[in-house]
C-alpha cells in the first residue's frame, strides 16, 4: 500500500514544522507540495518520490516510461523564487515563528470555548479553525451565524475564511504576537455579539 501526502497548504512550516507530516513522523511514499515552496509569490507545485518509487521508473523499459513532462515543468523563474523563499524562511526562522505564534494563536482561540456558540477550536501551528455551532451539546453546525461572524470579523478589519461552519485561520508565517492577539481580540469581540 502507498502512502500519499498532501502537503499543498500544510508545507513549509504553516503547521510548526516543515511539514505536517513530521508531527507523526510519516515516511509517505509521494508527498504532493505547493504554495508554501513560493509562499505564493509565484506558482510552482511538485511531488517527492521515494528511492522505491524511483527505483521502479528508473528500471522500466523505454516503452514503459512515465512521460511526465509539462510545458512549464521545472521553470528557472518559479524555481528561482522558490529557493530565495526557502532562504527566508531558514534565515528568519519563519517555521519556528509559525510554531511559537501558532500556540499563542490557539491559546487565545481556546479561550472562546466559553461562548456557547463555539463548539470546537482546532488547529496545528498557524493553521487554525473555530467551530460555530447552535448548540455545544450536539455541536450541531450554525452555518448562517459562522457567514455573520465572518461579514462583521472583515468589517473590523480581520479577514477569515468560513467553510461551512468552521471559521479558519492561516495568518503569514511572519506573524508578531501583538497580530495574534488582534486577531483574537476582534474575533472574540465579534462572537460576544452575536451571542445569546
Amino acid at each position: 500500500m502507498l502512502l500519499i501526502v498532501d502537503e499543498v497548504i500544510c508545507g513549509f512550516g504553516r503547521t510548526g514544522l516543515w511539514f505536517g507530516q513530521h508531527h507523526w513522523e510519516l515516511r509517505p511514499d509521494i508527498m504532493s507540495f505547493a504554495k508554501g515552496v513560493t509562499s505564493g509569490y509565484l506558482q510552482l507545485g511538485g511531488i517527492q518520490i521515494s528511492d522505491a518509487i524511483r527505483e521502479v521508473i528508473d528500471a522500466a523499459p523505454p516503452e514503459e516510461a512515465w512521460m511526465h513532462g509539462y510545458t512549464y515543468s521545472g521553470h528557472a523563474a518559479a524555481c528561482a523564487v522558490a529557493l530565495k523563499n526557502l532562504e527566508i524562511l531558514e534565515r528568519e526562522g519563519l517555521v519556528e515563528n509559525s510554531r511559537v505564534m501558532g500556540e499563542r494563536l490557539k491559546g487565545g482561540l481556546s479561550k472562546l470555548l466559553d461562548f456557547n456558540i463555539v463548539g470546537d477550536v482546532r488547529g496545528r501551528g498557524l493553521l487554525c479553525g473555530v467551530e460555530i455551532v447552535k448548540d455545544k451539546t450536539t455541536r450541531e453546525p450554525d452555518l448562517a451565524k459562522a457567514l455573520e461572524i465572518y461579514n462583521l470579523c472583515l468589517a473590523r478589519g480581520l479577514r477569515t475564511r468560513n467553510v461551512g461552519n468552521v471559521l479558519a485561520f492561516s495568518p503569514p508565517l511572519s506573524i508578531t504576537a501583538e497580530e495574534v492577539d488582534l486577531i483574537v481580540d476582534i474575533l472574540g469581540g465579534v462572537i460576544d455579539s452575536v451571542s445569546e
